[in-house]
């Protein structure tokens, strides 16, 4: 006697559950049963089942619910330069992944590793939103004193990301916007005036109240990474509100506060130096007040009040689109040219810019540390260079300021030309920095004796 077709389809409901997407003939196998019984079962699981690709080569899925008040399917918006919302595409949470299906047409330089917007996680442009650095952390234990998250964004499982993006993502780096809640807190925004921008003239007496509140555990803005204190803010200059990213140092009467001081202003130079060269990089101002150094920098995915820019980090593109193998700027370079998400001088770029890093002690340029514009279309573009300075200077996680030598390495032949002309710009970063009577004398002799080093090996290696 056949089992009653809700036996059977509960049957297929916890096979979907344990072993994720599969097709019908591999749910046929599982369950024993004939395909017209198979069919019969999916027909009965109703909404509950998705498939995935053409008839031939369908797979199914079953939704997973993340929970009452969460649901398993969302849109995601984009927000463009003007302030304007488009829906991109609706995610779906399964048993055994996300799917992504695209409002419009497929953006292309996904077509190939993702061709049936399925991903065995949350997909990487939403991964890449979890909260890193100083402000993640900040923003992740005040999450926790309202339940449901660890103090430690790191240890955040992908639907704890998710739930977090669909309750507190509308102000995260680049134009992804979660959910339609989200997008009515931005909208709302939008109708808000500008009360909370800090007017230029008034930075140096507002930024140091923000800086104590950020050291107290307060964390205005939201979860940009990287370490060094940090806190987001909003400033009213003649063209209208610019969104900025604000670091400072501790008191600058202490050692520890003076050498932080020092290497934000050397992060200004680095930047306006790369931009002297043409080079896509952050626009910032460097300040004193109230006994810290502040640098103010301009987010650059963000346009004025409103609008956004679309942003990836480099781990996000290799981890996503290639062998997650790189270790380096250098050799995520040549990856991605070879799979054509570079075009040869962008990959160029990246390596200069990887070789002036290690030639001005940037011993930080991990794959987070820098990015590219998003969008539907390959090659990449990279987006403005950020965080460049001499963190081989930085104090220990200890709060201790400690010896390092410098060693650069010689650049290997086929690297020459990109190393030769980094190298003349990290001569010139050197320089300036001799040059400029804000650093400390400790801090000039470091220049000094660095700018020595990079000499030697030009003259060693560069071609005359």
């Amino acid at each position: 006697m056949p089992l009653p077709i809700e036996h059977n389809t509960s049957r297929a409901t916890l096979l979907f559950q344990s072993r994720g997407i599969m097709s019908a003939r591999e749910l046929q196998e599982q369950l024993g049963l004939s395909q017209p019984s198979v069919f019969r079962i999916l027909a009965a699981l109703g909404s509950r089942i998705l498939r995935i690709g053409a008839r031939r080569s369908a797979r199914y899925a079953l939704r997973r619910n993340l929970g009452p008040l969460v649901g398993s399917q969302w849109p995601i918006y984009r927000i463009d330069r003007m302030g304007k919302a488009t829906l991109w595409a609706q995610l779906t949470a399964l048993h055994g992944g996300f799917l992504v299906v695209w409002s419009g047409a497929d953006p292309r330089w996904l077509e190939s590793t993702y061709p049936d917007g399925l991903f065995s996680g949350l997909p990487f442009f939403l991964e890449e939103l979890r909260p890193q650095g100083f402000l993640g952390r900040l923003t992740a234990q005040a999450l926790t004193k309202s339940g449901g998250y660890s103090p430690d964004p790191r240890q955040w499982s992908q639907d704890d990301v998710l739930t977090f993006l669909l309750n507190e993502g509308d102000d995260l780096p680049g134009d992804l916007v979660v959910g339609e809640r989200m997008l009515e807190r931005i909208q709302r925004r939008q109708l808000e005036d500008s009360r909370a921008a800090v007017t230029h003239a008034d930075r140096a007496g507002r930024y140091p109240d923000l800086a104590e509140s950020v050291t107290r555990g307060d964390a205005p803005g939201s979860s940009a990474g990287g370490e060094q204190p940090k806190f987001l803010a909003s400033v009213m200059t003649a063209d209208g509100v610019n969104p900025v990213l604000v670091k400072f140092s501790a008191p600058t009467s202490t050692p520890i506060g003076q050498r932080w001081a020092d290497l934000l202003l050397s992060e200004w130079h680095a930047l306006e130096l790369l931009r002297a060269e043409n080079i896509s990089a952050s626009k910032a101002e460097i300040f004193d007040a109230r006994g810290r150094r502040f640098l103010e920098v301009k987010r650059f995915d963000r346009v004025q009040s409103f609008g956004r820019h679309g942003v990836l980090s480099l781990s996000g593109v290799e981890a996503s689109m290639m062998d997650p193998s790189a270790s380096s700027w250098i050799s995520a370079s040549y990856g991605l040219e070879a799979a054509q998400l570079l075009n040869p001088e962008t990959a160029a770029q990246l390596r200069r810019l990887a070789c002036f890093g290690e030639l001005i002690a940037n011993n930080d340029m991990h794959l987070g540390n820098v990015g590219f514009w998003f969008g539907d279309h390959a090659p990449l573009d990279l987006a403005p260079v950020y965080d460049m300075l001499p963190m081989l200077l930085a104090p220990t996680i200890q709060g201790e300021l400690v010896h390092r030598d410098f060693t650069p390495r010689p650049p290997p032949p086929e690297l020459l030309p990109d190393w030769t002309r980094a190298c003349r710009w990290a001569l010139e970063f050197w320089r300036r920095i001799r040059a400029d009577d804000r650093f400390s004398p400790e801090f000039t002799a470091y220049a000094a004796r660095w700018h020595d080093v990079v000499m030697r090996l030009r003259d060693r290696f560069a071609p005359s």
